[in-house]
Parts: C-alpha cells; structure tokens; sequence
C-alpha cells in the first residue's frame, strides 16, 4: 500500500483567518460529522490560573495553548474516499493548516512531563544539537574552558 499526500503551494498561502482552529482532545470519536465545536464546547471553555478548563462527557479537561514551531508548519490532511481494498494506494489531500492548537488533558494540568510537550522540545533540541558551530564560537568555548 502506497499514500499519497497532495500539496499545492496555495495551500500554505491562506490567511491566518483561514486557519483551522484544532483542539487534541485524548478522546476517540467514531464519527466523522462536521460537529458545532463553537456551540457545544468552546463556549464553555474558561480559563483558570493561566490554563484551560472545560469538559467533555462529563469527564474534566484542562489544556492550553500550544504553538507550532516557527520552523514547522501544521497541517490536517484529509482522505475523500477510504478504499475497500487495505492494499489500494491512498491519497490524502490538504484540509487546513495551523500554527497553534489547544491541547488537553484528563483532569490534569499540563506539564513539560506531557509526552506531546517533550516531543515538540525535541525540535529545540534537535536544532541545538545539529547546527554548526562556527571556528569563532568554538574559540571562545575554548576559552571558557
């Protein structure tokens, strides 16, 4: 099985009010209806010392705001059409990209010890790790030492 993932360049040129506003809820849907977040959920969202409070199905929420990476782009992508076949090539298409998204937690207050937190600190990490050094800086941690 093979995936395909189109991408246009006008894709990544809509204006931030065309954005998709994503929440990562730790929740599985078994519906794939357009639902009126705004209506349903949004309104009742607060926010509490500096993090979100809200609930879902009677079980309570907190979250906060996460931004993508200036070096990142975030994107949803969209399959039209499952194939009945699970060896059928699949194409997916974009449906909205992001550059923040609210995330949420069971009855807990986010923390750096949230694996989703640590795996975006890894592009930090990551970025430090693998960039030159240039001789200048190299000279003057020679120095330090």
């Amino acid at each position: 099985m093979s995936i395909h993932l189109k991408l246009d360049n006008a894709d990544f040129d809509q204006p931030k009010e065309n954005h998709v506003q994503l929440q990562f809820i730790p929740a599985s849907v078994e519906e794939s209806a357009i639902a009126n977040v705004d209506q349903y959920f949004n309104n009742y969202t607060t926010e509490v010392d500096g993090f979100l409070k809200n609930s879902l199905r009677g079980f309570p929420l907190n979250g906060c705001q996460f931004q993508v990476p200036e070096s990142h782009r975030g994107i949803v992508f969209q399959e039209d059409q499952r194939p009945l076949d699970e060896n059928a090539e699949r194409t997916f298409k974009v449906s909205g990209i992001f550059n923040e998204f609210t995330y949420w937690n069971y009855d807990k207050v986010p923390s750096d010890n949230d694996k989703l937190k640590q795996a975006l600190d890894w592009n930090n990490f990551s970025k430090a790790l693998h960039t030159p050094i240039t001789p200048e800086e190299y000279e003057a941690e020679q120095v330090k030492s």
